[in-house]
């Protein structure tokens, strides 16, 4: 086996690596915000997890879109309440967040972007709704949300690893995806956003190995058909050039947490009941 080769078979093994079950240094609870060896992420102002601990005990149920592996919502199941519910579409992805959550009493209902709009549960049943890095429809969110429920949701800019893509070629899952146009749609869909915040910092990559597993966690930012084969020549080109120093590339995320307002009181309020039974009357 060639030195080259040799490189390139780390390639191989860095794309057949398991990217829910991550060996480097990623909090699975904070949403994978901790940087991996050899990738130096600088962080949004913002920690998932503890926003997530601070909403889930205020609420009755609690409904995680898109759950993938399971993995961040395990590493909260001690805020959760009972009768939680997460969904997942991908179906490898659905048999391991299965057996990771069921025991923790989570159901994972099978649904993603691809399986339809509509979501498998029913009307207001919810206190809190979840969405890490998971496209949503703003209808169904308002459906689903209980009154005075709150929808928490951080999603990938759409020019998140522009310069990665650049490399491969091709275009963003989600070019329009920005702070902006999710508000827009809450608000139509009747919910109050009572936070929207942005956040664009660097990422430096200091080989393609490192690259490879990004994408594998990542794979918003990957090529259609990631193979070392397929990608040789773009992979090549990169791995030379990285003996003059880290590639960076930007990283683009923002927040949102929105609610539903409550319904207002109505009825006539009975002011009898603040008067005495012989209430004083002023002389004039």
């Amino acid at each position: 086996m060639t030195t080259d080769e040799q490189e390139r078979q780390r390639w191989r093994e860095a794309l057949a690596e398991d990217p829910t079950d991550p060996t480097d240094s990623t909090d699975p609870a904070d949403g994978g915000h901790s940087s991996p060896p050899g990738r130096c992420d600088q962080e949004p102002p913002w920690r998932w997890r503890t926003l997530v601990e601070n909403l889930a005990p205020m609420a009755d149920r609690v409904l995680d879109l898109g759950t993938g592996g399971g993995e961040v919502l395990a590493a909260l199941a001690d805020v959760l309440p009972e009768g939680s519910v997460a969904t997942e579409g991908r179906t490898a992805t659905l048999a391991l967040a299965r057996a990771r959550l069921a025991p923790l009493g989570i159901e994972v209902l099978e649904h993603g972007p691809d399986t339809g709009a509509l979501l498998p549960v029913g009307d207001g049943g919810f206190g809190l709704v979840l969405c890490h890095h998971e496209p949503f429809d703003a209808t169904e969110i308002s459906r689903v949300l209980a009154p005075g429920g709150t929808f928490l949701t951080q999603q990938v800019g759409g020019d998140d690893g522009q310069e990665i893509r650049a490399l491969f070629g091709h275009d963003a899952p989600r070019p329009r995806a920005s702070l902006e146009d999710t508000v827009h749609a809450l608000t139509v869909a009747g919910l109050t956003v009572e936070r929207a915040d942005a956040f664009h910092g660097r990422c430096e990559i200091d080989d393609v190995p490192t690259l490879l597993r990004a994408l594998r966690r990542a794979p918003w930012g990957a090529p259609e058909g990631l193979d070392v084969g397929r990608h040789r020549d773009v992979l090549e080109h990169l791995h030379a050039r990285l003996r003059t120093g880290p590639f960076s590339a930007t990283v683009s995320r923002y927040l949102v947490q929105a609610s539903i307002p409550e319904p207002a009181r109505t009825g006539r309020t009975d002011f009898s009941q603040l008067l005495d039974e012989h209430p004083a009357v002023p002389r004039v």
